[in-house]
């Protein structure tokens, strides 16, 4: 009997040995000498390596030796794919190595789920760096032994512990790889990403999502961005997809940080948003630091701004005539202009979100510059020049206000500041208006009819006469 629950034991150990060819890379090169695979990363942020979907109905079982050269870290996890193979999630992430490490024999089981038909090994590996792997199998494993034997297996793997150990000392064990956590009795969120950057680099977040709780169709991920304490950037994005209770969910948003990113510290504030539910918050900080692009960069900018500046102080008596000249709304049309150039700029810089924000202020100064032209080419009674230019720049701070959560207040706070002053600057009355300059029309009128003065007459018969003046009284007295 013994022999034969062996025997059936054995059979039902099926063992697929993967080819070169079946890998899938995204941002690695794969080379394979016949044994040996070998997978180099080529950028920064997160890099994987793909292995065959594998059928699952049964728990399976990933096998396989693994080497590390020069990387900032190497983990692998469980993907899982539906009929049509699409990627539905991942779980049961294991931290390898980080650095340069020695032949490591890794086993990592995947548990079978309604929804999932195939499954596949995946190895991450952040940043640049090389990994070998060597004798990849999987086993197709079924608990069919007695118990004892059951017992034993389970004593000896006991992958969820391991497993779980290995998560929560990843951030100890890799020096530029941390992990935020979420843990309450309605959800778990896990995330993944670098400690410090560098201007141009590819800044990846993975998120690894555990619904506890019935079924959720939607979480909403929000990202804010404070650099000295301002908000400098901030992100949404909905994740419409079935979150079943008891499954992890792997996903990740990834963008490259643009050249013009001061170094210093950042601060980062997620929000995890179940439809219908609290909303979740963690933060951390990351370190931005400078390199010779960005250096260079800065030097560029700096004798761009020198050029410009000399070309102003050669040039300013005719800009500021030509400036002078314009109405209300070509000043705002002039400054929409500008804007305009400079969101090109940033835009070619990599810095599209940006190069958006600008671009919407645009938007607010072609509006208000648009509708001022309307007023200037109507020529309404009741316009006052110097009122309509305040109550302009109050309305782009009314404006600026209400896109708060993409400015912030400060700017609307600024541009507000800068339309009192302006208020009080064109409403006063000008200090070289004297007293008898503004009354001296009225003082010679009576009853609305100038006094004159017949001082002669000529041959012809016409009367020479002059305007009586409060001046020429005073001189006749």
């Amino acid at each position: 009997m013994k022999k034969l629950i062996a025997l059936m034991f054995i059979a039902m150990l099926l063992t697929f040995a993967l080819a070169q060819e079946e890998w899938q890379d995204n941002g690695v090169n794969i080379e394979h000498n016949g044994t040996v695979l070998k997978a180099t990363s080529t950028r920064e942020g997160f890099n994987t390596l793909i292995s065959l979907q594998v059928p699952i109905n049964t728990t399976l079982k990933y096998s396989f030796s693994i080497k590390g050269e020069n990387t900032n870290g190497v983990l692998a996890e469980i993907a899982y794919f539906n009929e049509n193979r699409t990627f539905i999630f991942a779980k049961n992430v294991t931290f390898i190595g980080k650095g340069s490490f020695g032949w490591k024999n890794v086993e990592i089981t995947a548990t079978p789920f309604k929804e999932a038909k195939f499954s596949s090994l995946v190895i991450i590996m952040n940043g640049t760096g090389t990994v070998y792997l060597d004798n990849f199998t999987v086993s197709e494993v079924k608990a069919i032994e007695k118990p004892k034997i059951e017992s034993k297996t389970q004593t000896k793997t006991e992958p969820p512990a391991t497993q779980e150990i290995k998560k929560e000392t990843m951030t100890n064990e890799t020096e530029n790889l941390q992990k935020l956590s979420i843990d309450d009795e309605d959800i778990k969120v896990e995330i993944f990403l670098n400690k410090t950057y560098r201007p141009g680099d590819t800044m990846r977040a993975d998120f690894y999502i555990t619904n506890k709780k019935g079924v959720v169709n939607e979480i909403d991920i929000k990202l804010e961005v404070y650099y000295l304490g301002i908000k400098v950037f901030s992100y949404e994005h909905p994740s419409w997809r079935e979150y079943s209770e008891g499954k992890t969910i792997h996903i990740f948003q990834e963008s490259k940080l643009p050249i013009i990113t001061p170094p210093g510290k950042y601060t980062l504030k997620f929000h995890i948003t179940p439809v219908g539910r609290e909303t979740k918050e963690v933060e951390t900080t990351i370190t931005v630091k400078p390199n010779l692009e960005w250096a260079l960069f800065i030097l560029f900018l700096t004798l761009s701004l020198l050029g410009v500046a000399f070309l102003i102080k050669k040039y300013w008596k005719l800009i500021a005539k030509i400036y002078r000249e314009f109405s209300i709304g070509q000043k705002f049309v002039f400054f929409a202009v500008v804007g305009l150039i400079i969101a090109a700029v940033i835009l070619a810089l990599g810095a599209e979100n940006y190069a958006n924000d600008v671009a919407i202020v645009v938007y607010y100064l072609l509006l208000i510059g648009i509708l001022n032209e309307w007023i200037e080419y109507l020529e309404p009674k009741w316009d006052r020049k110097e009122v309509r230019e305040v109550i302009s720049i109050y309305l782009l701070a009314l404006l600026m206000y209400l896109s708060k959560d993409t400015f912030t207040v400060y700017p609307a706070v600024a541009i507000f500041t800068l339309g009192t002053v302006v208020g009080i600057l064109r409403l006063k009355p000008k200090n070289n208006e004297t007293f008898s300059e503004v009354e001296a029309p009225t003082s010679r009128r009576k009853g609305g009819i100038e006094e004159i003065e017949i001082v002669g007459e000529t041959e012809e018969g016409f009367i020479i006469y002059e305007i009586k003046s409060k001046n020429k009284e005073e001189e006749n007295q």
